[in-house]
């Protein structure tokens, strides 16, 4: 049975304490023209920040007993509007009216009331994902499933006009073949078919699940790995980048101070929570205000992507010569650069015109029109009004390297004890130390060269670690496998990304797709495995949906992102 895709994306109804509440019907007009001025000037110029939220969607957002808005996202949206100095105001949307009154301005932006899908870039912008939710199967309690693949041949039920019929028109084209499908009108129905076994699982919103079956946990499990991994994230008018830079900025802030790390456990107490959900850029700052952004949305006088399909060629910036780096992790990373672009020509069909040039430089490059985009960059704030950052593709950051029979694990075991620096590395004393006088310890340093970090380590004995930059490192662990070894714990997180031109969405969403496409096929994994520290890929973000963008297809054979 095929599953039609459907806009709505309904919870199922679940059992509920919360009061009714009337169900807005009006539907307010679309603008005909692109705005002008972005939501961020009337946040500024008013003081209120203006959310639309469903009314019935726990634990993300719901009207209680007492008649007041309770939720993860409800609270999030007020730390966020505090952190601004602003009054927040929320309005009941359903998911039928909540895109129109964004685009009207009836609202500033729109939360829980969707989640991030690919079919939902093409009408509205979202922020970075600041919660990883799931569409998860639950199987009776001793059922011989264990992981969706032997779900896949038995019969799945779900509940009508939910988010769970998108999931499964994803997973039917991954498999390639339809699954055989039961519908159900509500949750509870769908429930009491499991318990009497006329279906062999139900598929459905994770914490909709983990609700419906809390006072019958013993007869049924979920499966821990889900069918697909879903995106909570902030929706605000498409191409309204100052809005979505603001929320971005405020979210980032939020994770950078362990608030989001708070909030989360404060609702999902038995869960394990990502804190490394949110890539941080640089610039963040201490203070964050509405009126440090545009009042007004700037627009491309042209887009990159006609651009590239009209000509066939991709001109990407940012490339140096492998040959001629300094160290050696330099020359890795330029040398994934060249093989990330090529990869991504390939994908795109084009050819690809490489231009000689210093990523710093990625604005100018941008905005004289010399390339359509720029490889090996750090995504900063400071940048961020000038142009745009793509997904990440690389983690790497500050790590201690240490003896493998050392037993040290961090700066409490260092104290008193030498800690080498690279020399060329400037600010590497000042970070080493702001770390040991977190924890009041006393350490010494001393220089080394890159090349000789090991010798330092394991054959002088002057230090008894070295505190650097991943990337530095790498080689020293490759060729010491059984004699160095990095501690646990990351000191500072750092990314590689694209810059794009500012507010293009097509060229940001392709490049972000197709990023995501290598994650999922083992692209990404093969081509980064000499400048990453472990077996596995960070946790960068997917976003459901087809893999095809603009008419380009950008699987390697699959027809659809995995979970």
């Amino acid at each position: 049975m095929a599953v039609p895709l459907l806009r709505a994306q309904d919870s199922p109804p679940v059992p509920t304490l919360t009061v009714p509440t009337l169900v807005p019907l009006e539907a307010a007009a679309p603008l005909d023209a692109l705005p002008a001025v972005s939501a961020v000037a009337e946040i500024a110029d008013s003081g209120v920040f203006r959310v639309g939220v469903l009314y019935n969607d726990p634990p993300y957002s719901e009207l209680t007993l007492r008649g007041q808005l309770s939720g993860l996202d409800v609270d999030l949206l007020r730390k966020i509007a505090a952190a601004w100095e602003s009054e927040i105001e929320f309005v009941q949307v359903t998911r039928l009216n909540a895109l129109d009154k964004l685009n009207a301005g009836a609202v500033h932006a729109v939360a829980s009331a969707f989640v991030h899908y690919r079919d939902l870039d093409a009408e509205m912008d979202f922020s970075q994902t600041y919660l990883r939710g799931a569409q998860a199967l639950m199987v009776s309690a001793g059922s011989p499933i264990t992981t969706p693949a032997q779900a896949s041949d038995q019969t799945i039920g779900y509940v009508l006009g939910t988010r769970a019929e998108k999931a499964l028109a994803i997973w039917q084209g991954r498999l390639g073949r339809e699954l055989n499908l039961r519908p159900f009108l509500t949750l509870d129905r769908a429930v009491a078919a499991l318990t009497r076994a006329e279906i062999a699982s139900l598929i459905a919103e994770e914490q909709a699940l983990l609700r419906v079956t809390a006072d019958s946990a013993a007869s049924a499990t979920l499966l821990e790995e889900p069918v697909l991994r879903e995106a909570h994230a902030f929706a605000v008018r498409r191409q309204d980048a100052p809005m979505r830079h603001l929320l971005n900025r405020s979210l980032q802030s939020l994770a950078s101070d362990g608030e989001l790390d708070v909030l989360f456990r404060e609702y999902f107490p038995d869960a394990d929570y990502n804190g490394d959900v949110i890539a941080l850029w640089a610039g963040i700052g201490d203070e964050l205000r509405p009126n440090q952004f545009p009042a007004e949305i700037r627009y491309q006088s042209s887009y990159a992507l006609p651009r590239i399909t009209s000509r066939g060629v991709l001109r990407v910036g940012g490339i140096t010569d492998a040959d001629q780096a300094a160290t050696a992790g330099q020359r890795r990373l330029a040398d994934l650069n060249r093989a990330l672009v090529s990869e991504i020509a390939a994908r795109w069909a084009v050819s690809l015109e490489l231009i000689p040039s210093d990523p710093i430089s990625a604005a100018e490059l941008l905005n004289s029109g010399a390339v359509d985009i720029v490889v090996g960059v750090k995504p900063d704030w400071s940048e961020a009004a000038a142009l745009e950052f793509s997904a990440p593709y690389l983690l790497h950051g500050d790590r201690l390297m240490v003896r493998a029979n050392s037993g040290i694990a961090g700066f409490n075991n260092l104290r008193g004890r030498f800690v080498g620096i690279l020399i060329g590395d400037a600010t590497a004393r000042e970070r080493a130390e702001a770390w040991a006088d977190s924890i009041n310890a006393t350490v010494r340093f001393i220089r080394t060269t890159e090349s000789g970090a090991a010798l330092t380590l394991l054959d002088y004995n002057n230090a008894n670690a070295i505190y650097a930059d991943s990337l530095a490192l790498l080689a020293h662990l490759e060729a010491n496998p059984d004699s160095l070894r990095l501690t646990d714990r990351w000191y500072s997180r750092s990314f590689y990304t694209f810059a794009l031109p500012y507010n293009d969405p097509d060229i940001r969403l392709l490049l972000d797709y197709t990023l995501q496409e290598f994650i999922g096929d083992g692209t990404l994994y093969r081509l980064t495995a000499p400048l990453i520290v472990s077996d596995e890929l960070p946790d960068f973000d997917i976003i459901p949906g087809a893999s095809q963008f603009a008419g380009i297809e950008l699987s390697s054979g699959s027809t659809d992102v995995a979970p």
